[in-house]
């Protein structure tokens, strides 16, 4: 057993570092090789849960032979150029008329400065010699949207554009139907809302790997983005996989829930059914990713919940009565994952911030003169600086009321673009004990979770709702006279934290698409309390599924064995990797198993083929782990 690791029905049989360069995500196994995809998105929805910022430089998918499972090694490598993330990973073996091998999959990513500039969408590779694999096409996401034949192809800009590679795509599967027709699956969060002419979810054909061809997509667009679930608002396609053999597809809509489509015979999809989640203002969602299982007749569909269900905060105001009473709230990400451990309000005494609230205005600091609406630091900055927002009210011993856009209260201002955690430090320098964000945004009302990197900040932030923030605006600034606020009320309020929960893994059967029922939900018992009382993670990624047996990546949970065999998930066992540090220098030194998948090494004599779990962990590497149903009952045990 590796030091500090510790399991129950999951022995450790090897392991591997990868080269210890960290950054290791998404695993798939075809054969005895392993691919392991690399690098990390920026925080946005699902992708929240570890604090900013988030480390983006050139990296490898890493390609592992796996023949013999006590050493594994590395033996090829695809270069990812910095600003990129590998970010999903998928492979099959394949036997078609134009193709004959292991075909991989690599779903790329835009993760920061520059990648925008590179030809992302889905990249496809013979990797049947796992030692020199080799690139065969790219579906060329967005290929098509119009554009003006004046625009130059990609690349770096001046000479070349952006405007033309392919766009990023976020995961991506791999199936090969009974007909012999290969398709892929990849999602683009998103797509649907910006009103695209293709949906989140991308049907491509890639029975000639040499040239795919995309052949559906789903939903049509105009599907909104913004949901009215909990503290991460959104709906959009986050993951999908394949059912019936290819002609099923599960997409995972974050909080849409489930969608169940039926691919025809060229693999285009139409709605079949959809698992909606409550329309509760205090009910998550984030269905992130989906696995299928086909256990005692009925076909079942396994959302992971990857994102935390966050706190039941609150802004409670004393007066006077037209703004009086508690109001919903959402804490920023960049305080629930402080660094420095003192801006979670959960962390101030009695988990509340009492004080008189003081109206600022907009809040910027210097900033580069541009059209804003962003909560995040803007990547160039080569335009005219403005000078700082003046503030209206000094906020000094106080709760400091920020607008997260300019209103009519300060009409002479300049565009600019800053972000929410640099105004919450302005704030906290002028003397602010806590700032409350006040959403503006009238096609999406509702508060949410508000990232940004939190170096700096020790004070609690939440954001409210427009309506809330727009009463409260009205009584504590009615007019501005000579630049600060006038003829206002005294109002009084209390920043109020209660204990959330993380995401879970919810099993769904699926087998009538029209009518979808949930069998049970399972989380772990360390992610039945959000936030952590540290930098660890504890919400479930996408399932590998064998027969009844689910194997559940759970970040800093490690890996669970999930039974299906009586519907509702109950837990069997567990391998937990033991805490590393980031080789980045970045992400906390924590377990994030993020990925797993199974393998199967054929006997070199009489016996039967050996199975085996793959596990791939952010910071540390691979491990591979005896498959539970390759031990007697008899001897399933703990160890540490």
């Amino acid at each position: 057993m590796t030091p500090g690791a510790h399991a129950q029905a999951l022995r450790l049989v090897g392991r591997t570092t990868l080269g210890g360069a960290g950054l290791n995500g998404d695993v798939a196994v075809v054969g005895t090789t392993a691919i392991v995809g690399a690098g990390m998105m920026p925080a946005a929805g699902v992708h929240a849960h570890l604090y900013n910022p988030y480390p983006c430089p050139a990296v490898a998918v890493k390609l592992v032979d796996l023949s013999r499972p006590r050493a594994p090694v590395v033996v090829g490598a695809i270069p990812v150029p910095a600003g990129v993330a590998a970010h999903g990973v998928a492979a099959q073996r394949v036997r078609t008329a134009t193709f004959t091998g292991d075909l991989l999959a690599v779903a790329l990513q835009t993760c920061g400065a520059g990648g925008s500039t590179v030809e992302r969408g889905v990249a496809y590779y013979d990797v049947t010699r796992p030692s020199a694999p080799v690139f065969l096409g790219r579906y060329q996401s967005d290929a098509d949207v119009p554009h003006a034949d004046s625009i130059p192809a990609c690349g770096p800009p001046p000479a070349k554009s952006a405007v033309r590679c392919a766009s990023s795509q976020h995961s991506v599967s791999l199936v090969q139907r009974s007909d012999g027709r290969v398709l892929s699956f990849s999602l683009e969060p998103g797509a649907s809302a910006g009103k695209l002419p293709s949906g989140d979810l991308r049907v491509v054909d890639v029975t000639d790997p040499r040239r795919p061809v995309q052949v559906g997509a789903f939903p049509p667009p105009g599907m909104p983005i913004f949901s009215t679930n909990g503290c991460r608002p959104f709906s959009a396609g986050h993951g999908a996989g394949f059912a019936l053999g290819g002609n099923r597809g599960l997409l995972a809509f974050y909080d849409g829930g489930l969608f169940v489509v039926d691919l025809d015979a060229a693999g285009s999809p139409a709605q079949a059914g959809q698992f909606k989640y409550p329309a509760d203002r205090r009910f998550e969602g984030s269905a992130a990713y989906v696995a299928s299982a086909r256990v005692g007749g009925r076909d079942l569909a396994l959302i992971s919940e990857a994102d935390f269900i966050g706190p039941s905060t609150t802004l409670e105001v004393e007066g006077p009565p037209s703004v009086a009473g508690s109001k919903f709230a959402c804490e920023a990400v960049f305080t629930l994952f402080d660094p420095q451990k003192k801006a979670q309000l959960y962390r101030q005494p009695g988990g509340r911030v009492r004080g008189e609230l003081f109206y600022v205005g907009r809040g910027c600091g210097v900033n580069p003169a541009t059209d804003m609406h962003a909560d995040m630091p803007q990547e160039h900055s080569d335009k005219p600086h403005v000078p700082p927002d003046p503030y209206l009210s000094d906020p000094r011993g106080g709760i400091a009321l920020i607008d997260r856009s300019r209103q009519p209260t300060q009409p002479g201002l300049a565009a600019a673009a800053c972000s929410m955690a640099e105004r919450v430090k302005l704030a906290q320098a002028a003397g602010a004990r806590g700032v409350v964000v006040l959403q503006t945004t009238a096609t999406s009302p509702e508060a949410f979770s508000p990232d940004g990197d939190p170096a700096g900040v020790a004070i609690p932030v939440m954001m409210i709702d427009k309506g809330d923030g727009d009463s409260l605006r009205v009584v504590l600034c009615p007019s501005v006279v000579e630049g600060r606020c006038s003829g206002g009320e005294q109002v009084t309020a209390t920043m109020t934290d209660a204990p959330g929960e993380w995401g879970a893994l919810r099993v769904v059967d699926v087998s009538d698409p029209a009518a979808t029922r949930e069998l049970g939900v399972y989380r772990t018992p360390r992610s039945s309390v959000f936030p952590p009382p540290d930098f660890s993670v504890f919400s479930p990624q996408r399932a590998a599924v064998r027969g009844s047996i689910a194997i559940v990546p759970w970040n800093s949970d490690g890996a669970r064995v999930i039974d299906l065999s009586a519907g509702a998930p109950s837990e069997t066992g567990f391998f937990v990797p033991p805490d590393v540090a980031d080789p980045t220098g970045v992400l906390p030194a924590k377990a994030y198993v993020v990925s797993v998948a199974l393998l199967s090494v054929p006997s070199s004599g009489r016996g039967t083929a050996r199975d085996y779990v793959v596990i791939s962990d952010v910071n540390s590497g691979l491990y591979i782990l005896e498959a539970p149903w390759m031990r007697k009952r008899s001897g399933t045990t703990r160890s540490r």
